[in-house]
């Protein structure tokens, strides 16, 4: 013979099973909602075109880019003038050149000048460290000690 079950134990057992049923009702109603789960919405693209491209006429050669379109008039015209033409695009050419190597010029300054900058920011820096480590020479000695035994752990 079983003994009586206490209100308590009773109540649980009740809550318990509500529980269990609420838990496979929502189941169910996921499983509904979300079917058919073996067909998931595709998130691709298709590569093929859909509709036509416009006709690329020959004879159309004008673009999007009317500055585009003026540059490559212009070096047409200078091409078909005669030749005092030539002799201006000779001297642009010098002068492009003469820019160039002042932009070389620039540029190797400003590199140089860099590199001065940043040895005398590691200067300054180790100048800051040793001053810190005098001051504090224990502190740096434990702090030396810990970062000599974390880099011999992953060593």
């Amino acid at each position: 013979m079983t003994p009586p079950k206490s209100p308590a134990v009773e109540a649980l057992e009740q809550e318990q099973a509500h529980q269990s049923q609420d838990a496979q009702s929502e189941l169910d109603a996921g499983l509904k909602g979300s079917f058919p789960a073996s067909d998931p919405v595709s998130a691709t693209t298709t590569s093929i075109p859909i509709g036509t491209a416009p006709a690329f006429s020959p004879d159309d050669n004008r673009s999007d880019a009317p500055l585009v379109d003026e540059a490559l008039a212009s070096t047409k015209e200078s091409v078909e003038i005669d030749e005092p033409s030539a002799f201006s695009s000779q001297e642009e050419l010098e002068a492009l050149k003469a820019e160039v190597a002042r932009l070389r010029e620039s540029a190797s300054e400003i590199g140089a000048a860099t590199v001065r900058v940043a040895k005398a920011q590691a200067s300054d820096l180790i100048a800051d460290i040793e001053k810190r480590v005098r001051s504090k020479p224990l502190s740096a000695v434990g702090i030396a000690a810990i970062i000599g035994f974390v880099w011999g752990m992953t060593r």
